[in-house]
């Protein structure tokens, strides 16, 4: 059986599996804005029953309206949640959703068709002016934190892609911890580097830095990781920008969207030779 959203469930298996993403592949999410004409979200229920006018073709949706804290809701895919929070500032201003406009997407090789996944971004403000909490570059000052957690995981190894480029200007790099015990507890794991598409900026990352398909998988700012989860706890990821006061393109951090995929023997354990879920609750 078909649901509403291309899920395939599993007869008496308890589970689901998702056609529209390539074998093996547990999830795929765009983040999307209401901005450069993305179409509105809504204030109530599930962010990922609102489909975004630049969603990533076969991915799934998570559309939020740029700072309105209440979009920011739990996604729910097949069992599987996402939720965004901001956890050290009350600030809406800090809960960015942000697309750009054609004129920026132009800089970005569309050959393989993927500018709705690099043109919209989910993400943090730093500045103090709108609510963050400052520069921050590891030893001084106080990060800014955005937090995903993943929910309804089934106990095994998993794969994780992120994304992180800006057809504009935002750049640099950022810090990421991981927690697999719903958020108790957090190991610091290797930086990561988010990319721009056009020259300019404040400050300018430099032409020789910047960035412009066709493949996001290929860029040097996605970000790769493993991770176990318990089957019980929320896996739950943070996220800060090393911010400067060199300017605003260096105080702002995004991520485009994420892949989630279990590993081989991960797949083997649920008893089914391709991707699998759970089921979605009644």
């Amino acid at each position: 059986m078909i649901d509403e959203k291309g899920y395939l469930f599993g007869c008496g298996s308890g589970l689901l599996m998702a056609t529209s993403a390539s074998a093996g592949i547990v999830l795929q999410v765009d983040f999307n804005s209401n901005q450069d004409s993305g179409g509105d979200s809504s204030t109530a229920g599930d962010p990922s029953l609102f489909v975004a006018n630049h969603n990533q073709p076969g991915w799934s949706s998570y559309h939020a309206d740029h700072e309105v804290t209440a979009e920011f809701g739990t996604a729910n895919y097949g069992g599987i949640t996402v939720t965004p929070a901001w956890p050290n500032t009350t600030d809406n201003r800090v809960q960015q959703s942000i697309d750009r406009s054609a004129t920026y997407d132009a800089s970005w090789d569309n050959a393989a068709g993927d500018i709705d996944l690099v043109t919209d971004f989910i993400g943090i403000d730093t500045r103090t002016g709108n609510g963050g909490n400052g520069d921050w570059d590891g030893v001084s000052g106080t990060p800014t934190y955005m937090t995903l957690a993943l929910g309804g995981l089934a106990a095994g190894d998993y794969d994780w892609t992120s994304f992180h480029h800006d057809t504009e200007h935002v750049h640099g790099p950022f810090a990421v911890w991981l927690s697999t015990d719903g958020g108790g507890t957090f190991a610091q794991l290797a930086d990561g580097l988010m990319t721009d598409g056009t020259t300019g900026g404040t400050p300018d990352s430099g032409d020789d830095a910047l960035e412009g398909g066709p493949d996001p998988y290929l860029l040097p700012s996605t970000y790769r990781m493993s991770f176990a989860a318990n089957g019980t706890d929320d896996v739950v990821l943070r996220w800060a920008p090393y911010s400067d006061a060199a300017g605003v393109h260096r105080q702002i951090w995004g991520m485009n969207g994420f892949e989630l995929v279990p590993e081989p023997a991960t797949i083997a354990l649920l008893g089914l030779g391709g991707l699998l879920l759970r089921r979605r609750r009644s």
